[in-house]
């Protein structure tokens, strides 16, 4: 798609006695795709006929997402009267105002281009431009509009009218990169402000440019008048900072239009020294896992190219610029683009925490910074205009900021993010509650309010970080407000039926999160009344709503019993649920620190978080198919960056503490230190040799910084066969469950071996695939390429005593991974090998997969 030419979010000029010609009256609508659609010759008589006042469509009446093109198309026959030109006179310039549109849409005057959107159920306000109309005679408007299959079209009702100034007069800066990678203060640098001037007339502006620093504090002031002349006007303004972070406030003021408006830059950042914050809150209930330190651990191997791929493909990479454009100049280009900075800053400061990478802490630090700059006086976080808070996706944007704050104190001790954290959670407080005047938290959200009701959250986080009772209390409001009379139930539901697809609307990923904000509520309270709901919730997803790749969810809604349709078409394993199912699983390992839950870590980080985001080139899939092409994707959607903090988190649960002992719960090649929980002045590094998941040898050399006693869990995971293992080659009692513990005095050099066999398993299609099978190796979901095979999935069938043989050579150049499969099938009757790779690892080079095979 086109990048957006003109999009005005609010009407709000209007001339006295305007004249506006509703385009109301008979449509005609399409669905499918072709650019000949928007030609003035074009013929249109065998296309629907639709209302002007019905040009939304539900899914029903777009056949959902399963249909072969998302995108519909409007046209409508227009005579635009002369009468009109009295109203372009005033401004120099008429509009076309349309309503929002949903999702993308190219706009189309006579068969040219005259306006396109790339982001959300947004207003939309095109420029008609004069030269292209047709005065008194018939003009054709096309809309070509891509849908995601929920619903799309326009709903608002078109007019055109006289244009506002805030479609003529464009205000931006061309100095997005000023201070880009260093901070340079005492510096004089010359800062452009630039006005676009879309129409014809000549008029008088003044222009005040107000400098600032990261406190806020204004640093400088200057006034000019200005003549706005037709097209392209820059203003220059030298200025010499002493700081290494500026924001500069640009306000334009034309008074024949008696119109204001403000357009801010930020630049720059300031170098924090970082110093970790601690909780000021300790939790109430017991954890009896605790993570390995990320600053402790080296992860190497499959994992460790996945983790670098996260950071180097796809951190690095992200867009600053569009994260923070929406909080910088309100509003934002879509309904939830404020979820993406927090998101963004989570990740981060997980993988910084990691690896120490230089270059990403300056991404960290500027993102944080300007983000903390950009809110507004009394704690507002969000990227929506005025008169729109607290609608739609505004609580959940301060969800997530709250959270990427809360991460970035975490890891710096940068007080202003804690500040800014609690300046959020405040205006939250007061907006809603039951007291008078406060609004009802579940009107403020989507999905029976569980976007709104998730920032939960958080809000355990900042009463822990911040120390502030009422952050908890507005927990237990939130808590609270599932019963309200539209509200979710969330709580009520899970402990009478436990069944997340009978819960509230269905929808996982907003789920989800609420269940990982009860999870941390009883962390933080001890109250079981948070957490059954919680282990409902889970029992009844992995019993059965899971697929094999440890992912849930088809067209983003928990689905019946064993209904797991894999498909393209399907719109399964949501990124975003896949993320917030680990997260989920996360909490449960740190309240209880039984293997149930590593297990389901390990599912999904080997198979559908990792299969998510291409190792090549970081993009990553919002849908995440097991049959079909991976539909990678680089622009910003939620799970571009949900997928990502998901990635991050994996070393925070590799390793850890069960029970105060060193555990090995996924066995990766690397380094992992800690000290000893009864003998802070006792270190010890364990350093872990592997091919995992290749093959099941494992060799960790222990060394402590002094002589001790302590003992070390081994996770014996339930898909591995003879498990085994040696102390200094002496082969140790094997325990009948799930661990293997050993206790022992512990010198330097002395070395832990492993061994275990990864049979392949065939896993059973069920109602979904009936007569159908896939297959398992160790943690790994193995599925058919169809770059890497000759044969045709459709007719392959798997014979009983197949067998799998390693064929590493077939994998093409380039190619991240080091595993593929030779494995004997029959086609037609006759014997053939097929070649099968990790599902983590297939379609990165665009081949169709193929999981699910018949027997």
């Amino acid at each position: 798609m086109k990048s957006i030419i003109v999009v005005c979010l609010v009407f709000q000029f209007q001339m006295a006695n305007a004249q506006q010609l509703f385009l109301d009256g008979q449509w005609k609508f399409s669905q499918g795709d072709s650019k000949g659609n928007s030609s003035i010759t074009f013929d249109d008589a065998d296309w629907q006929t639709v209302d002007g006042s019905t040009l939304w469509f539900d899914k029903k009446k777009l056949a959902g997402a399963a249909t072969a093109s998302n995108y519909i198309w409007l046209r409508k026959k227009v005579v635009i009267p002369s009468s009109l030109k009295a109203e372009l006179a005033k401004t120099g310039a008429l509009t076309l105002y349309l309503g929002k549109v949903q999702e993308e849409d190219d706009c189309y005057l006579n068969g040219t281009l005259i306006g396109s959107t790339t982001n959300g159920n947004i207003k939309r306000a095109y420029l008609l431009p004069e030269k292209e109309i047709l005065w008194d005679k018939e003009n054709i408007l096309a809309f070509r509009i891509l849908h995601w299959g929920y619903g799309g079209g326009i709903a608002g009702k078109p007019a055109i009218a006289a244009a506002g100034p805030e479609q003529i007069f464009i205000v931006s800066s061309n100095q997005k990169d000023a201070m880009p990678k260093e901070p340079v203060p005492d510096k004089t640098i010359v800062y452009d402000c630039v006005i676009h001037n879309k129409s014809d007339k000549v008029v008088t502006a003044t222009l005040v440019a107000d400098f600032y620093n990261a406190a806020g504090n204004k640093l400088k002031s200057v006034q000019e008048k200005a003549m706005l002349q037709p097209g392209e006007n820059v203003f220059h303004f030298p200025f010499h900072s002493p700081a290494s972070f500026l924001k500069i406030a640009y306000t334009v003021t034309i008074p024949e239009y008696n119109y204001t408006t403000l357009w801010n830059t930020e630049l720059g950042y300031q170098n924090i020294l970082y110093k970790a914050a601690l909780p000021v809150i300790a939790y109430k209930a017991k954890d009896y896992f605790s993570p390995a330190s990320l600053g402790g651990q080296k992860i190497e191997g499959w994992l460790g190219e996945r983790l670098k791929a996260n950071k180097e493909q796809r951190l690095y990479k992200v867009d600053e610029a569009a994260l923070l454009a929406g909080y910088i100049n309100k509003p934002g280009v879509h309904p939830w683009i404020g979820e993406h900075a927090g998101k963004f800053l989570e990740a981060a400061c997980n993988t910084y925490q990691n690896t120490k990478d230089q270059a990403l802490k300056i991404q960290i630090d500027r993102t944080a910074q300007q983000l903390i700059a950009s809110q507004l006086s009394d704690g507002y976080l969000g990227t929506y205009e005025t008169a729109s808070h607290w609608t739609s996706w505004d609580v959940w944007s301060h969800k997530y900021n709250i959270i990427g704050l809360l991460s970035y104190y975490q890891l710096s001790g940068y007080k202003s993010a804690l500040l800014a954290a609690q300046k959020a959670g405040d205006l939250l407080c007061s907006t809603f509650g039951t007291a008078k005047g406060q609004r009802d938290i579940i009107a403020a959200g989507t999905h029976v309010g569980m976007a709104a009701t998730s920032v939960l959250e958080p809000m355990t986080d900042l009463y822990i970080f911040s120390g502030n009772k009422k952050y908890l209390d507005f927990c237990y409001y939130i808590v609270a407000s599932f019963n309200n009379p539209k509200g979710p139930r969330i709580i009520a539901t899970l402990d009478s039926i436990g069944r997340v697809d009978k819960t509230a609307n269905a929808k996982a990923y907003e789920m989800l999160s609420n269940l990982v904000g009860l999870a941390k509520l009883y962390r933080v309270t001890n109250d079981k009344q948070f957490l059954e709901p919680v282990i409902a919730a889970w029992k009844d997803i992995t019993q059965n709503r899971l697929y094999i790749t440890g992912t849930t969810s088809s067209f983003e809604h928990f689905q019946d019993n064993h209904v797991l349709p894999a498909s393209a078409k399907d719109n399964m394993g949501e990124g975003c649920v896949t993320t917030t199912w680990i997260q989920l699983n996360y909490q449960l390992l740190c309240i209880f620190g039984t293997m149930e839950y590593v297990n389901e870590l390990e599912r999904s980080v080997y198979n559908h978080l990792m299969g998510a985001e291409n190792p090549q080139t970081g993009c990553v899939s919002y849908y995440t198919p097991l049959m079909g092409t991976k539909p990678y994707g680089c622009n910003i959607t939620c799970c571009m960056s949900s997928v990502p903090r998901g990635i991050a988190m994996v070393p925070l649960f590799t390793n850890g503490k069960i029970n105060g002992d060193p555990s090995f719960l996924f066995y990766q090649p690397g380094v992992y230190q800690t000290d000893l929980s009864d003998n802070k002045k006792t270190a010890v590094e364990f350093i872990t040799t592997t091919t995992f998941p290749e093959e099941g040898n494992v060799t960790i050399t222990v060394n402590p910084s002094a002589i001790a006693a302590f003992e070390v869990l081994l996770r014996k995971p339930y898909w591995a066969d003879d498990f085994i293992v040696a102390i200094n080659g002496v082969e140790q009692k094997n325990t009948p469950n799930n661990v293997q513990l050993i206790n022992r005095t512990w010198n330097k050099g002395d070395k832990i071996t492993i061994s275990f066999a990864m049979p392949v398993k065939l896993l059973d299609g069920n109602i979904s695939y009936p007569g159908a099978v896939a297959f398992q190796r160790g943690p790994q979901v193995l599925v058919y390429d169809k770059s890497l095979n000759s044969i045709s999935a459709d007719k392959i069938n798997v014979p009983a005593n197949f067998k799998l043989q390693h064929a590493v050579s077939v994998l093409p150049k380039g190619w991240v991974g080091t595993q593929a499969y030779s494995v004997n099938t029959l086609v037609d009757g006759k014997t053939e090998n097929i070649i099968l790779v990790p599902y983590a690892d297939a379609s990165q080079t665009g081949g169709e997969m193929q999981t699910w095979l018949k027997k």
